[in-house]
């Protein structure tokens, strides 16, 4: 009877990993997540290596810091309108692996999105196995029925909330405090607004709550992104506005943007640092 591989391979969905971080509204580093992944392969096997899925044009500092950790960059860009397509380039790439490597048999999948089931079947009936390693609240009911989870959560040593007197704090928007002196979640939601409104004419206010938040981690459903960004209108954060639609003029297209005058968007982007002064060189003699 032929002896059943024990190779490990790791695929990142780096999107999925920074939105489950969110949740707890923390933040989390290339370099950590990666060797929690290694970590839980080598209980399975020899790690024969690894690939993180993300489009590195907008996130370049964690690109390198995935190379740095001896994780393999695979560029899946954003559509124009700025959807994530790490998923359907997972899919193809890992199911590669089920297909043609046969030194593996494990595969540590970070992500929990329930698009993966076909894979974990596909994967079971070539005698692999997916093992998730994610962070819990962001996997789907379906993978968590299909395939053994490593909670990131544990592997990270992020502490969830424990029993006794402590300080709630009721805005959904406060968390750990950021470099730039604003908590995580507002800092991220300043700058991927700052990055849409680079690629796009106007960012639409159903979208930004239907689709985009919820891939930053910024809420669990619709309703409560809705209610973050009427809470951002009222901090002077954003402003709401309309756009002519020139299918239906009667009806224009409500829209949000950034207030870049705002003290808080501009400490999160970097505007308020003092310049660098160039000294004057004098002539000689």
């Amino acid at each position: 009877m032929e002896e059943r591989a024990n190779g490990v391979l790791i695929a990142i969905d780096w999107e999925n990993i920074r939105r489950g971080a969110l949740m707890y509204q923390t933040a989390v580093t290339p370099q950590a997540v990666a060797q929690a992944m290694i970590a839980v392969g080598r209980i399975f096997g020899e790690v024969l290596g690894g690939k993180a899925f993300g489009d590195w044009s907008l996130r370049p500092e964690d690109g390198r810091a995935f190379t740095e950790a001896d994780i393999t960059l695979y560029h899946a860009p954003r559509t124009m309108a700025g959807k994530d397509r790490s998923d359907p380039s997972i899919l193809l790439e890992v199911y590669d692996w089920v297909r043609d490597r046969e030194d593996c048999g494990f595969i540590i999948l970070g992500s929990g999105d329930s698009d993966y089931q076909v894979l974990v079947d596909r994967a079971r009936a070539r005698g692999r196995r997916i093992i998730l390693c994610a962070f819990s609240q962001a996997v789907g009911r379906e993978m968590l029925a299909a395939a053994p989870l490593f909670p990131l959560e544990a592997e990270l040593g992020i502490h969830l909330a424990e029993h006794g007197d402590v300080e709630v704090r009721t805005d959904a928007l406060q968390g750990n405090v950021s470099s730039s002196g604003n908590d995580v979640a507002l800092d991220t939601f300043i700058t991927e607004m700052d990055r849409l409104e680079e690629r796009m004419n106007f960012v639409g206010y159903s979208m930004l709550c239907n689709q985009w938040m919820l891939e930053w981690g910024m809420g669990w459903n619709e309703h409560e992104c809705r209610r973050m960004v009427d809470d951002l209108v009222q901090a002077g954060v954003v402003e709401r506005h309309d756009v002519v639609n020139h299918n239906n003029p009667q009806f224009p297209t409500a829209a949000v943007r950034l207030v870049r005058a705002n003290e808080t968007v501009r400490s999160a982007l970097g505007l308020n640092r003092p310049p660098i002064s160039n000294p004057v060189l004098l002539p000689s003699g």
